[in-house]
């Protein structure tokens, strides 16, 4: 081959190379669900106990078991317990028991408790989601996250995940990774007090 065909060939093949890195880059969500990963151990929390640190809670639009829109700030004025999950994340498993304790516990105008499935449609489906919620006998107020909008807004990269937001509107837990009984009851305890 002579120069001037592998200077051709070069340059084809660096064209190539960029619209396929434009294309995937174009093409690809900003936020990929596949990305969550589920967290069981290595739990964090962020405290926002002074009044001058805590955040704002950050809306959403999730849909209802009958595809219903439902915002978070629908709650404002409640006590809410947001916990984000996946049939498939094993330390969300070991909690939903919890929650669903929780649930029956409170009335709806005492404590809010969202129970916001991660469903990207293909790992996590509505009909995976709620057949493991049948399965289980589960009785709670699940939300079905299909346009992942409260995991890019909460920044969602591992699952359980749970915030406790007073009836304000701001979020005094943020708390990462598998909550244990007693956790969650000081958690719902102190949200109470408020």
């Amino acid at each position: 081959m002579n120069k001037k065909g592998l200077f051709i060939a070069i340059i084809c093949f660096v064209g190539f190379l960029a619209i396929a890195y434009i294309g995937y880059n174009s093409l690809s969500p900003s936020y990929s669900q596949k990305n969550i990963d589920s967290q069981g151990d290595n739990s964090q929390s962020k405290d926002s106990n002074n009044s001058s640190s805590k955040d704002k809670e950050k809306d959403f639009v999730v849909y209802d078991e009958n595809l219903n829109k439902v915002k978070l700030s629908d709650y404002i004025g409640k006590p809410v317990v947001v916990n984000f999950w996946a049939s498939w994340c094993k330390p969300c498993q070991e909690e939903m028991p919890l929650f669903n304790e929780l649930s029956s516990k409170y009335k709806q105008d005492q404590l809010v408790v969202l129970m916001v499935n991660m469903t990207d449609g293909q790992r996590e489906t509505i009909n995976t989601a709620k057949k493991f919620i049948s399965d289980n006998n589960y009785k709670m107020n699940v939300l079905y996250d299909k346009d992942s909008t409260a995991a890019v807004n909460y920044t969602i990269e591992s699952i359980p995940r749970t915030l406790f937001i007073d009836k304000d509107g701001y979020i005094v837990k943020d708390y990462m990774g598998e909550i244990t009984k007693a956790e969650l009851n000081n958690e719902i305890k102190s949200l109470l007090s408020d």
